[in-house]
């Protein structure tokens, strides 16, 4: 059975996600996330296959929430946020969320989106086998497929997990562009949504720590209505 933990700023602070989750079959357990300690005393009372947490604690200045749990647990993290506003969603992804939810989403919309997350680990634990002893150079840039990391200019690049596959994805698809489309499918694991920034504020984010030109990018191009090319010649100049 899928267990879903629910880490709240306060009690019942998530009592609609809760109700959701609970109605549509998932082991829901349930925890007051108030510091580190309890984040480490919670890591060993079972496995848990994914985690949803409130805007709250997930914009907590205190500390980084989401990639903290994330390296916890090694499982995807759901935002439940109290609206649609775009410019949260987006710090919120930017941050490292998987995915976000509006706390009053239907419940099966909840199940859709831990189904959908649910395959996309799927996919990566079968994309991680295949290029566990692969390693990809250009330049200045080394992305080491068995480690899962990335090295500009022999420095550790600090990624979050949809980060690396994204940087993956591209640079062992260059010199082809790749569409939006199949980014959409295979980072975040859902049908695309044209209507969405997802992809364009994680590529953002990618450029931003991989040292790219924000304003115009010569490592990770737009490419007008078609994608994003990896453009592998870049990385052998100190642009």
């Amino acid at each position: 059975m899928h267990t879903v933990l629910i880490a709240e700023s306060k009690v019942n602070s998530l009592a609609a996600p809760l109700a959701a989750l609970q109605g549509q079959g998932f082991d829901v357990q349930t925890m007051v996330l108030e510091n580190l300690d309890h984040v480490n005393h919670r890591n060993n009372q079972g496995i848990v296959n994914s985690i949803v947490i409130d805007q709250t604690i997930a914009t907590s200045a205190r500390f980084d929430t989401i990639n903290t749990l994330k390296s916890h647990f090694q499982v995807p993290v759901l935002v439940s946020v109290d609206d649609n506003n775009d410019d949260i969603q987006s710090l919120l992804l930017e941050l490292g969320a998987d995915d976000v939810v509006s706390t009053n989403a239907k419940p099966r919309l909840w199940r859709a989106r831990l189904d959908a997350l649910s395959r996309k680990v799927r996919c990566l634990e079968v994309a991680s086998t295949r290029t566990s002893s692969s390693e990809l150079t250009f330049g200045n840039l080394t992305i080491k497929g068995d480690e899962r990391t990335v090295l500009l200019n022999d420095q550790l690049v600090s990624l979050t997990t949809h980060e690396f596959d994204l940087i993956w994805l591209l640079a062992s698809r260059a010199p082809k562009v790749v569409s939006r489309e199949e980014i959409y499918q295979k980072i975040i694991g859902q049908h695309y949504q044209a209507n969405s920034r997802t992809i364009d504020v994680r590529v953002s984010c990618l450029r931003k720590k991989l040292g790219d030109n924000a304003s115009s990018p010569q490592k990770i191009k737009t490419v007008w209505r078609q994608g994003y090319l990896f453009v592998k010649e870049a990385w052998e100049q100190n642009l």
